[in-house]
């Protein structure tokens, strides 16, 4: 007799009906076929496992790097720094996670630093945070929920005042503390990656230049309550991806374009973003100054109290 060796595995999985007469009749084909679906079964139950820890991040960060940067939306540079802080933090090492950073904290309280500022802006916004867990797990999940909490509430959510991060009070609206936290992510990726001796990677272009916008928008009041605004402007020059030229006022009690410019600085947009994060001293050289250099020097100084600790 003629056994349809070929079908009879693809009838255990439900095709070729055409050989199920034979099947039916023939002890030896109908032994195969049970001990095929017998085999499908167990490969089932013992080859499907949880995927990677590591491969969440691994996705995002593929899909934000063959992506064109986006800046049209409210969350798009807190995305791409979740994602890349993600697969960072996915990449370290246990003994890594010990490793003293900038202020001498270890990696795994920064991280777990990170997670209570995001965790305070989820509070704000009504909605629970999950239980402390191990750092590296606690951020991830306060970050995934943050960003569904976004995409699910549209305009109304970004209205809402949360708390932002730092040393003084404040509360903003939620589509600004994204930016901020955008911006705390970077820098601390910053500070985990030169703990563990890895190259410093600025954000995208676009990403950046909002990142700064936020930061020069806050300066003229910051140089005010530091007890330095006078009438004035200075011009500052960044160069390089995310650089642009901006007219800082050095008081938020007068208009910038009704007043001189005292001072121009110049130095590269990425080297401005990390002296705002408090990561670049304040030196002489620290950019290039023409004009009043008194006028730079107070720009610069209350310009790398603006981070986010």
């Amino acid at each position: 007799m003629d056994h349809p060796d070929d079908l009879l595995e693809s009838y255990a999985f439900g095709s070729a009906p055409e050989v199920g007469a034979h099947v039916a009749s023939c002890e030896e084909c109908s032994v195969h076929v049970e001990l095929a679906r017998q085999a499908a079964g167990w490969l089932a139950l013992t080859h499907v496992a949880p995927p990677p820890s590591g491969l969440r991040s691994r996705v995002l960060a593929a899909a934000v790097a063959v992506r064109p940067p986006s800046s049209g939306s409210a969350s798009s540079a807190y995305v791409s720094q979740v994602a890349a802080f993600g697969a960072l933090i996915d990449s370290l090492s246990p003994s890594q996670w010990s490793a003293p950073t900038v202020d001498g904290r270890s990696v795994g309280d920064l991280v777990l630093h990170l997670a209570g500022n995001d965790g305070n802006v989820l509070a704000d916004l009504g909605t629970i945070v999950p239980p402390r867990r191990k750092a590296g797990a606690l951020w991830r999940d306060q970050s995934d929920l943050l960003l569904r909490t976004v995409a699910q509430g549209g305009d109304d959510v970004l209205a809402r005042p949360v708390r932002m991060a730092g040393k003084v009070p404040a509360r903003r609206p939620l589509r600004e503390a994204l930016t901020q936290r955008a911006f705390e992510t970077w820098i601390h990726q910053d500070d985990i990656r030169a703990a563990v001796a890895l190259p410093l990677v600025a954000p995208a272009p676009s990403h950046l230049a909002r990142i700064l916008g936020f930061g020069l928008a806050l300066l003229p009041g910051a140089i005010d309550a530091a007890g330095r605004g006078r009438a004035g402007t200075v011009r500052l020059a960044l160069s390089g991806p995310g650089g642009a030229e901006h007219v800082v006022g050095l008081s938020a009690r007068a208009a910038a374009g009704g007043t001189p410019c005292l001072a121009e600085v110049s130095m590269p947009a990425d080297r401005f973003g990390r002296l705002m994060a408090g990561r670049v001293p304040v030196t002489p050289s620290v950019a290039a100054v023409s004009g009043d250099r008194a006028a730079a020097l107070d720009l610069l100084t209350v310009a790398a109290t603006l981070g986010c600790e």
